[in-house]
């Protein structure tokens, strides 16, 4: 890394330490290449080589978050870079995950490419566009659309909202059938749910914009 990066890395850091949450997101953009390449290892310790382009995405997301978390203790002096300083909390990143997924891979549908785009929907993400178009007129639709924007790809987004909309619906199962639109499993849509509950959770007790948040049935 040459020296304006790590001046910059450097710098995202000390932003994060003041517990400003956006940061994580410029960490995230601007680092994230490097960060995945950490996440990757950490899965092949465990033993697992490939994993697709979206479910490593959202493991940066959370490494970002547990460089948020603990990143204030990080010298830059010390000689090591904050995500290999760091590199025991991303380990238990990857192991959750393997914990959590281990059951529900399917190898010969995981594409081991770096650069391959998420496997596309059954059906148009028509909730993400819904929400996309009450943002344009109403303050509390965008302020919704502007935090899943910051916590989760558009496939997660697409699916959160869908597990909304199939609860709000009354159907009993909305796990099923948003899994049977995306070509995942039941517990793949349930982890990214949590997943995202949590990040939007977070957000919300961090950054001031994103406090009424805290009472949305999404987040609580």
């Amino acid at each position: 890394m040459d020296l304006q990066r790590y001046d910059r890395l450097v710098a995202i850091m000390a932003a994060m330490a003041t517990g400003d949450p956006a940061p994580v997101f410029w960490l995230y953009a601007e680092f994230g290449g490097h960060i995945g390449a950490v996440m990757r290892r950490e899965l092949r310790r465990l033993g697992v080589e490939r994993v697709s382009p979206e479910e490593l995405d959202g493991m940066v997301i959370d490494a970002c978050f547990e460089l948020f978390d603990c990143g204030a203790a990080w010298n830059p002096a010390g000689g090591a870079l904050p995500w290999t300083w760091a590199g025991r909390r991303l380990g238990r990143i990857a192991s959750a995950w393997v914990g959590q997924y281990a059951d529900e891979l399917d190898i010969d549908r995981i594409d081991t490419r770096t650069d391959s785009p998420p496997p596309a929907l059954v059906s148009d993400p028509a909730e993400l566009d819904v929400l996309s178009h009450l943002a344009e007129s109403h303050l509390g639709c965008a302020l919704v659309l502007a935090a899943l924007e910051q916590v989760a790809t558009r496939r997660d987004r697409a699916i959160v909202l869908e597990v909304r909309a199939q609860m709000a619906g009354g159907d009993p199962s909305p796990a099923l059938t948003v899994a049977r639109r995306h070509g995942v499993t039941p517990e793949v849509v349930r982890q990214v749910v949590s997943r995202v509950r949590a990040r939007l959770a977070r957000l919300a007790v961090h950054e001031e914009r994103f406090a009424a948040l805290a009472d949305l049935a999404m987040v609580a």
